[in-house]
């Protein structure tokens, strides 16, 4: 759709065989050299007034990307959230009680297969008397190919320490994200006013939780008992944090800030609860589409993907069986029974989750 100027060139051939007519008093016909001449401006007109449009479109929110967006985003005080590291706590255990404290220095990395490793964020002194100590590491290689590795397994010391015989993350390494997308980096924008205030409207905390992290896929903010703000959250991709996730303490730092949060209010940072579901259908190909199964079936399988993110990224959404079946018509099937989902209601803070290992997609046949 246009919104500044028309980039149709069929419309645009139009326009300017009419305004020659209209000036000249004389039709073109389909041969005349003029009226080709016309046509081939027309081409370029048209391609001039689509990087017009698209130009246009970059000083809207809603059509803005990439440096543009940045830029829109420096109006509102709103910058785009950079890479981060995975954290996660490690634990160093001594060969034996030593009389006097271990100093480990910052920086002391460990590893879990030796191509990732973490680094301690701060050094950390285990007391005389004692035999072990914890402190917070981060991924030196950011992004999120540091999440996800569960307590035990990052267990290889690189850097040696002296009396350190052995050392194991205590909690699962999370909060290591890519740079924020476009998307996201719109929403926080287009949230922005409500950080002119402190938190207690809705929105400002939802634009303060939003910016704790671009690790923060959706938030959900409500108020269970008076006094009581609650704020769930779901990670990147509608994946439930633990409660340990890093990605849950930045949004508490967040929202809990003095110069943000009312003095009355109890800011309480949550997981998204699920609401387990699964996805079981049969689908059928017409006789004549039956040529192409093979490519209606992965679209098929496609299409069920992108409706479990569709349903999974968003707090308090219903679970919708109508979308997920029009997006399997769309993609080339004649017929679609569908089993599960059913339509549920979801409130705040619940989140629809997909259990099941595997989705049941069956080819249920040809079809008239």
């Amino acid at each position: 759709m246009s919104l500044f100027v028309e980039t149709d060139v069929e419309e645009t051939v139009k326009e300017l065989l009419s305004d020659f007519e209209a000036e000249t008093g004389t039709v073109l016909a389909a041969s005349d050299q003029r009226r080709i001449f016309l046509m081939g401006f027309a081409y370029a007109l048209a391609v001039f007034r689509n990087d017009l449009e698209e130009t246009g479109k970059l000083n809207l929110l809603r059509y803005s990307s990439g440096e543009a967006l940045d830029a829109m985003g420096e109006l509102m005080g709103v910058s785009r959230s950079g890479k981060a590291g995975a954290k996660c706590k490690l634990q160093f255990t001594l060969s034996a009680v030593q009389a006097s404290a271990v100093y480990i220095p910052a920086g002391t990395r460990a590893t879990p297969d030796g191509k990732l490793f973490f680094a301690t964020d701060e050094a950390l002194v285990i007391a005389a008397g004692e035999q072990t100590g914890t402190v917070e590491v981060t991924c030196t290689m950011e992004g999120e190919a540091g999440n996800g590795y569960v307590p035990g397994q990052i267990d290889t010391l690189v850097d040696g320490v002296t009396y350190v015989s052995s050392v194991t993350n205590i909690t699962e390494s999370s909060g290591g994200t890519d740079e924020e997308e476009d998307d996201a980096l719109r929403e926080r924008i287009r949230e922005a006013p409500f950080s002119f205030s402190t938190c207690g409207p809705t929105g400002a905390y939802e634009y303060w939780a939003r910016s704790a992290s671009s690790d923060v896929g959706d938030v959900a903010v409500d108020s269970p008992g008076p006094g009581t703000v609650r704020i769930a959250v779901i990670k990147s991709g509608g994946v439930i944090p633990k409660s340990t996730d890093a990605v849950l303490t930045a949004v508490s730092e967040a929202c809990s800030a003095a110069d943000r949060r009312p003095l009355t209010d109890n800011v309480s940072v949550v997981p998204a609860t699920a609401v387990a579901t699964s996805i079981a259908l049969t689908y059928y190909v017409s006789k004549d589409d039956i040529g192409q199964l093979s490519a209606i079936q992965e679209a098929v399988s496609a299409a069920v993907e992108e409706y479990k993110a569709w349903q999974t990224t968003s707090i308090g959404k219903d679970i919708n069986p109508d979308r997920l079946h029009k997006m399997v018509m769309d993609a080339g099937a004649s017929r679609c029974t569908i089993t599960a989902p059913v339509y549920t209601e979801v409130t705040s803070p619940d989140v629809a989750q997909f259990t099941a290992a595997a989705d049941s997609l069956t080819f249920g046949g040809m079809s008239e």
